[in-house]
């Protein structure tokens, strides 16, 4: 369920701000419909689960840890400036030690995201930005 709670925190942050961007930002999460269109940049989410821990004995406290990948999707050929650009504002939006919260429940940035090398994806040229992100439940 936390990770649930920590997807629904970051994605809302993210597709606020794409939404606010002139022009918009299109972002294709949480195994939504989405075409892309020929030439427009757009934001893909997927998240990436690790394990829970138990770091009290008994199991009152769960720790929810994982990544959010954000690919920045923009067109192939056209230069790397658009999609540094997208990732770094990513990274400004993400800052380290940042807190989250949906549904009354703490979602905590602990690093800055990390920015991979970008790489060709058919008429798209795809950069990685992951976010880290971590939990903590109490029953």
């Amino acid at each position: 369920m936390s990770h649930d709670i920590a997807r629904a925190a970051i994605e809302t942050r993210l597709t606020a701000w794409a939404k606010a961007r002139t022009p918009a930002l299109p972002c294709a999460f949480g195994n939504t419909a989405y075409t892309p269109v020929t030439g427009q940049s757009y934001l893909q989410g997927d998240l990436l689960p690790a394990s829970t821990l138990n770091p009290s004995q008994g199991g009152a406290h769960r720790r929810y840890i994982g990544l959010h990948q954000v690919s920045v999707r923009t067109p192939a050929g056209k230069g790397t400036t658009e999609s540094a650009a997208i990732s770094k504002a990513i990274e400004e939006l993400f800052p380290c030690a940042i807190t989250l919260q949906y549904g009354g429940i703490n979602v905590h940035i602990d690093n800055t995201p990390s920015v991979a090398a970008g790489r060709p994806d058919g008429s798209f040229w795809l950069v990685p930005v992951t976010i880290k992100y971590r939990v903590e439940a109490f029953d």
